[in-house]
C-alpha cells in the first residue's frame, strides 16, 4: 500500500515485511482531526489486508482530550474487530515528557486489553514498540 498523508496532521504507511501500519501524527490535532485520523487509520489498515498491528507515533501530538479518550474507548476501539476480523494491537510511541502526562485514573495501567477487540501499550523507544507488535499474533 502506498504511504498517504491525511491533510497535514497524519502520515500513514505500511510495513508489509513486519505486518505493521505506522501512523505518525505530524502536529497537534484538534478533536475532529483526531477522530478523522483514527478512522483513516482503520480504513488504511483494512486496505492493507486487514493489518492488525498498528504503530501510532504520538510524539508530536499533545495530550488527548478526555472526551476523545472516551470516544476512542467506547466507540472506536469496539469497532476494530468488526472491521478487521481480528484482535488489533496498538503500540503508542510517545516522547519521554509525555509519559508523565498520561496518568488517567479512569483507564487501567498499560499494557491493557479492551474486550476481545484490541490491546494497547505505550513506548518511548520505537524498536521496543516494533518488537512488542511483532511478537503479537
Amino acid at each position: 500500500m502506498t504511504p498517504t498523508t491525511l491533510t497535514d496532521f497524519l502520515h500513514l504507511s505500511h510495513r508489509p515485511d513486519l505486518g505493521i501500519v505506522a501512523a505518525r501524527w505530524t502536529r497537534p490535532a484538534e478533536s475532529g482531526e483526531l477522530r478523522a485520523g483514527y478512522q483513516a487509520m482503520l480504513h488504511y489498515a483494512a486496505s492493507c489486508g486487514s493489518c492488525t498491528r498498528w504503530l501510532i507515533d504520538s510524539r508530536r501530538r499533545l495530550q488527548v482530550d478526555a472526551q476523545d479518550v472516551h470516544w476512542l474507548t467506547t466507540e472506536f476501539y469496539p469497532t476494530l474487530r468488526r472491521h478487521l476480523n481480528a484482535h488489533v494491537y496498538l503500540a503508542f510511541l510517545i516522547a519521554p515528557y509525555q509519559a508523565d502526562d498520561v496518568q488517567d485514573d479512569t483507564l487501567p495501567p498499560l499494557p491493557y486489553t479492551h474486550g476481545d477487540y484490541c490491546s494497547l501499550n505505550q513506548f518511548i523507544d520505537e524498536g521496543e514498540a516494533v518488537r512488542w507488535l511483532t511478537s503479537r499474533s
